[in-house]
């Protein structure tokens, strides 16, 4: 009975992270947000925050406007969850270049994962470090 709970739980404790890094964004002077209106606004504070500290200048567009508004424009959708407390279960982020998808990350918690406490901000900084190359992988808190 004991090693049926470890097996069903353990579908439950992992964490999904795909990486398809785009390096190039590094060099963008300007880079277009389109906003996710479903998702919470702190999200794309958190990419402006970290686009001004590589020395690029973000621009905000509405949720609809067309991916090829800049030459680099990025795209973000945010899922918060609850157990015990509120945390960010799914972000994905993806960039476009003139128009086309040059690259994206994405990362999902499994509902009962030990490193679903990490905050918000911390795991969308994790998530552009690897969508712009700085880092191969999540790195997860120790």
């Amino acid at each position: 009975m004991i090693l049926i709970f470890f097996g069903f739980t353990a579908g439950c404790t992992s964490m999904k992270v795909t990486n398809e890094p785009v390096p190039e964004i590094l060099q963008a002077d300007k880079v277009c947000i389109i906003e996710h209106d479903d998702t919470r606004e702190s999200f794309k504070t958190t990419i402006k925050e970290w686009l001004r500290e590589q020395g690029i200048t973000p621009d905000v567009y509405p949720q609809g406007t067309p991916e090829d508004i800049c030459e680099w424009t990025l795209e973000y959708e945010g899922r918060w969850s609850w157990v015990v407390g509120l945390y960010l279960a799914d972000a994905k982020i993806v960039a476009y270049r003139d128009g086309s998808e040059a690259g994206r990350v994405w990362l999902d918690v499994g509902k009962w994962d030990g490193y679903k406490w990490e905050k918000g901000k911390v795991r969308i900084y994790k998530l552009l470090d690897m969508l712009s190359g700085k880092v191969d992988h999540y790195e997860l808190a120790r």
